[in-house]
């Protein structure tokens, strides 16, 4: 298969015998010039590997869409060895014609065949970012959108059935883990903290976010890389209750899915993230599927119109016995955000709440939060006064230990009242459930205080004065069950947009939470810090009341592509804040010598000169 090459060829001739369809090496090339020298994959992949290539589909496929300004990044570093393979397909057009549906795709009415430039820049790297005006369809009108899609093979994918039979998983905390005062500790006591992330989608569309457009493995990969290592899985009770058959063009990139229900995509969820060491926290987000949260959407509490309470309970029990004995599932959300049941039309339902609005007292109910604002007829959990039906507590406590009978291991998080921020209540009323198997769970968001110039947490005027003013307020709704050990509290949700440093009021929130969550003055600063999920993984809108699909998802860590961080400084603020510190690749080049092979169809390649791109390893 080889050709011996002259040590006088340079490598610009070396490139140029190889575009010339000739099978060599370049071992000749300085280092840092073999990043260059790619075509030696290329055109070997090109005359003989791509359609042995595409049988690698059992490991799922990699594609990505976008188009104006936005970059489309090509990405393989499942392994450290890893690199893009093969171009499957790449054309670049009008995104109003035709379909970007990974693995079927159909071409645009106008546009033209992008894969073989595509291949000659790509093939052999680790990433590789493309702009779509430099592959813009001279066909096209000026006036529509340009879009560039392209699917893409990695040699990690080829690898993969071989790698799933050797790769051991990824080691986990020793379980059970438990509540020890005011942190999580393993089996042996040593404190465990969660520095996660949500993986959402499962709440909206009854399937994770995407594997429409990467594998589930390379996305718990990606999970790992990034240095989290605790992923927040947000679900609906209609996704466990119904168990609906989830749309092909969903799971496009992960052909096992094709045609299976929504219970089988968790299944794959959790698999895959247990196989890369990352744990599992099973969030209950909604009743019906649909975008989160407001006091209108009728799912502020455990039951509606549609859902009982008993069926409630029920879903817990299907998700419990179905994922509580996983090695890392260590822990469940049992409520997301409760809120206001306000009357009305949301989106295509609608919700009658008059009954409960006169239990709970019509217009003389108490209103300790000023929920009144949201509107009339609206209703809102208790604590542990008024009606029983009612009372948030009560039915915490049922589903806990509905739970532990199943499954007495389980770590049971429990939400604060009003969209997750207020625990004022459990000083004199705590969750009747074992304390070592009980966490708090609170959000925290820039909007719920005013960061104006001027106001109380305006830093440029007053630093100390602001971040007192910040660790108090915090300190009185839920801080102080970690200042005087009385119970865990994860953070389970908090974000900000990419721009957030150009959003004042935003920048100075982000420096407050920093300080509380990592700083000096947090509650666990001799702890490390607080325990957190980030809200969210996706960087890109899955639909929903008022929601846009295909939208930049603006608070999300990942790209369109799912292959790296959307904003460079908008993850290394997450990071800042106690992930695993990951270092940063070289830009270098790695020559695998000798008799080593990789195999493509029937042949073997030997002598590959393979280009490292920087990337998060």
């Amino acid at each position: 298969l080889a050709q011996v090459v002259q040590p006088a060829m340079s490598c610009p001739a070396l490139a140029m015998a190889c575009r010339k369809q000739s099978f060599c090496a370049a071992m000749m090339c300085s280092a840092n010039r073999l990043r260059l020298a790619l075509v030696v994959l290329a055109v070997f992949a090109h005359r003989h590997g791509e359609a042995a290539l595409a049988n690698a589909t059992l490991a799922g496929l990699h594609c990505c869409s976008v188009s104006g300004e936005n970059v489309l990044v090509m990405a393989c570093e499942d392994d450290p060895d890893d690199s893009i393979a093969g171009i499957s397909y790449a054309f670049s057009g009008n995104s109003s014609d035709g379909s970007a549906v990974c693995g079927r795709e159909i071409d645009a009415v106008r546009g033209m065949n992008v894969q073989e430039a595509i291949r000659n820049k790509c093939v052999g790297l680790r990433r590789c970012p493309l702009k779509v005006k430099d592959f813009a369809a001279e066909s096209c009108s000026n006036s529509t959108t340009q879009e560039l899609r392209v699917r893409w093979t990695c040699f990690s994918d080829v690898r993969q059935q071989e790698r799933a039979q050797k790769q051991l998983p990824h080691r986990l905390p020793d379980k059970p883990l438990r509540a020890q005062g005011s942190v999580i500790v393993d089996a042996f006591g040593e404190r465990v903290r969660f520095t996660g992330v949500t993986w959402g989608g499962l709440h909206i569309n009854n399937v994770l976010s995407g594997l429409d457009v990467a594998p589930a493995s390379s996305i718990a990969k990606l999970i790992r890389r990034l240095g989290f290592n605790f992923v927040r899985l947000t679900f609906s009770a209609e996704a466990v209750l119904q168990n609906p058959v989830v749309e092909d063009r969903r799971v496009a990139a992960n052909p096992q899915l094709l045609g299976r229900r929504a219970l089988d995509v968790i299944d794959a969820g959790v698999a895959a993230l247990e196989q890369e060491g990352l744990m599992v926290w099973l969030d209950n987000h909604m009743l019906e599927s649909g975008w989160c949260c407001d006091g209108h959407d009728g799912n502020g509490f455990w039951f509606n119109e549609r859902y009982t309470a008993e069926h409630w309970i029920q879903m817990w029990q299907i998700v419990t016995q179905r994922y509580g004995g996983r090695p890392n599932v260590v822990g469940v959300g049992l409520k997301n955000e409760p809120r206001p049941a306000c009357s009305g039309q949301h989106g295509s339902l609608a919700y009658n709440f008059s009954e409960l609005f006169e239990l709970a007292g019509g217009n003389d109910a108490p209103d300790p939060h000023g929920m009144k604002s949201q509107g009339s007829e609206c209703v809102w959990p208790q604590w542990s006064s008024g009606p029983q039906k009612l009372q948030f507590k009560l039915a915490m406590e049922r589903a806990g230990k509905a739970i532990l009978n199943l499954n007495p291991d389980l770590l049971i998080g429990v939400s604060g009242l009003h969209y997750s921020q207020f625990l004022n209540d459990v000083a004199e009323n705590p969750v009747d459930l074992p304390r070592e198997r009980l966490v708090y769970e609170v959000h925290e968001y820039y909007w719920w205080r005013d960061h104006a110039p001027g106001g109380n947490f305006d830093l440029d005027i007053d630093p100390e004065g602001a971040l007192n003013n910040y660790t108090m307020a915090l300190d009185e709704n839920w801080g102080y069950l970690l200042r005087n050990g009385i119970a865990p509290v994860l953070v389970s949700e908090f974000g900000m947009s990419h721009t957030w440093t150009k959003e004042a009021n935003v920048l100075q929130w982000f420096k407050l939470w920093g300080a509380y969550a990592q700083g000096e003055q947090g509650p666990l600063a001799v702890h490390g810090g607080v325990d957190w999920a980030y809200w969210q993984l996706s960087g890109v809108q899955e639909g929903g009341f008022r929601r846009h699909e295909g939208q930049e998802e603006s608070f999300g860590v990942l790209n369109r592509c799912w292959t790296a961080p959307w904003n460079d400084d908008h993850f290394e603020a997450i990071q800042g804040l106690g992930l695993t510190t990951r270092r940063r690749m070289d830009e270098t080049a790695v020559f695998l010598s000798g008799v080593g092979s990789l195999f493509l169809s029937r042949f073997a390649m030997v002598g590959v000169v393979v280009s490292l791109h920087a990337g998060w390893v």
